[in-house]
C-alpha cells in the first residue's frame, strides 16, 4: 500500500502539468487571436497567425483530452477510453496539420511577394 501511494502522486503531478500546459496553449491562442484582431484580418501574417492559433487550441484540446483520459483510466471503462483515444488523436493531428498548412501557406504568400 505504501508503495502505491508516489506513484498515484506522480499521476496525480502529470495530470496536473497537462492541464496547465493545455490551458496554458488555450490561452496563447486567445491572445493570438485578440492580436490578429488588432492588427487586422487582411494581411498575409494576420492570416497565418489565425491559422496557426487555431492549430494551437486544437493541440490544447487533445492535451486536455489526454489529461481527462487519464483520469477516466481509474473508472476501467475501455469503450469512454476509446473514444477519448480517438478524440485525443484526431486533436493532434488536425491541430497540426493546420499549424503546418497555414504556415505553408503564409510562407508560399510571403515568398510570392519578396519575388515582385
Amino acid at each position: 500500500m505504501l508503495n502505491s501511494a508516489p506513484t498515484d502522486l506522480l499521476g496525480f503531478v502529470i495530470q496536473i502539468a497537462s492541464f496547465a500546459s493545455s490551458f496554458a496553449g488555450i490561452a496563447a491562442g486567445i491572445i493570438m487571436a485578440n492580436v490578429t484582431r488588432k492588427f487586422g484580418t487582411r494581411g498575409i501574417l494576420a492570416h497565418g497567425s489565425r491559422s496557426i492559433t487555431i492549430g494551437i487550441i486544437l493541440i490544447a484540446s487533445g492535451i486536455t483530452t489526454d489529461s481527462f483520459a487519464s483520469y477516466m483510466l481509474v473508472f476501467n471503462n475501455p469503450t469512454v477510453n476509446t473514444v477519448l483515444l480517438i478524440l485525443k488523436e484526431a486533436f493532434f493531428v488536425v491541430g497540426t496539420y493546420v499549424i503546418v498548412i497555414g504556415s505553408k501557406k503564409t510562407a508560399d504568400k510571403l515568398e510570392t511577394l519578396t519575388k515582385q
